[in-house]
């Protein structure tokens, strides 16, 4: 599929077309969404449209470049995925550290199709803290050209280190029915929002829906599924193009905030009063 088919999963497809088009991509990006969410997918489709010269941005699916990277024989091309033989010893799949250096040593090498060393680390999150720790040199001083995706479940499973030298970007199911478990607490909380209700009384439902950090994450979650669906016309509720953009990237915003440290509570009240001025 396209880049643009993927605009179910929220705005990130659009944003990383557009940093494609205007020569801005990132060294390092983090994919973050839950098992249901095609994150190989969605990466092989970014790769795809950051390669394609027919269709920059998008990418055309049928040119060299596209098909190779869909079929994964693409020359500058490495996947790295869960061993499933590690599960003998210690119960769970995870990547191995001697595929990690492997890649380390890969993305040296100069691009032979293109100008980009491309990696993709699925499961990025199962990388144990050695493997992390030493994949950390080529985040701080990646080969010029590189381009690194890590998809992940669970973002803080990988270091703060890691975390801070990515952007991270976050698929959900936009769609319809599938809202996220957050969305009923996030339509309470944004209809109040966008009725004006006093700051007290938002507060006070803040603080009955948010007592942990989870908590943050899953009302975070449910705004942004809550703007995807209202922007494709599936509520009741209805918001500018710039309003559902600017509330969006806020969102993000706090959410990479709360990852990085800051105390969620007060987190979430400040995203509160930025949403309230967004939506004016």
């Amino acid at each position: 599929m396209t880049l643009s088919a993927y605009g179910k999963y929220g705005s990130a497809a659009r944003k990383l077309g557009d940093a494609v088009k205007s020569g801005i991509v990132s060294h390092a990006y983090i994919i973050e969404g839950d098992s249901n969410i095609d994150k190989m997918g969605f990466a092989r489709a970014f790769l795809q449209a950051l390669t394609c010269r027919e269709m920059p941005g998008e990418g055309c699916g049928k040119c060299v470049n596209c098909r190779k990277i869909a079929d994964g024989n693409h020359e500058d091309l490495y996947v790295v995925e869960p061993d499933d033989t590690t599960a003998a010893k210690s119960g769970t799949v995870s990547i191995k550290d001697a595929a990690v250096e492997d890649l380390q040593v890969r993305l040296k090498e100069k691009p032979t199709a293109g100008e980009h060393n491309m990696a993709v680390i699925s499961g990025g999150d199962t990388m144990t803290t050695r493997a992390q720790t030493r994949f950390l040199k080529t985040l701080e001083e990646p080969p010029e050209g590189t381009v690194i995706m890590i998809l992940s479940e669970n973002s803080e499973e990988l270091l703060p280190t890691i975390n801070s030298r990515c952007v991270n970007i976050r698929l959900y199911d936009a769609l319809g029915e599938d809202r996220t478990e957050g969305a009923e607490e996030a339509e309470k909380i944004l209809r109040m929002i966008m009725d004006k209700a006093y700051f007290a009384d938002i507060r006070s439902e803040l603080d009955n829906a948010v007592r942990s950090r989870q908590d943050a994450y899953m009302l975070l979650d449910g705004l942004e599924s809550l703007i995807g669906s209202i922007v494709r016309g599936n509520e009741e509720l209805s918001l500018e193009p710039d309003q559902a953009r600017v509330s969006t990237e806020l969102i993000e915003e706090a959410r990479r905030d709360i990852k990085l440290g800051a105390g969620y509570n007060y987190r979430i009240r400040s995203l509160v009063l930025r949403l309230g001025e967004a939506v004016e």
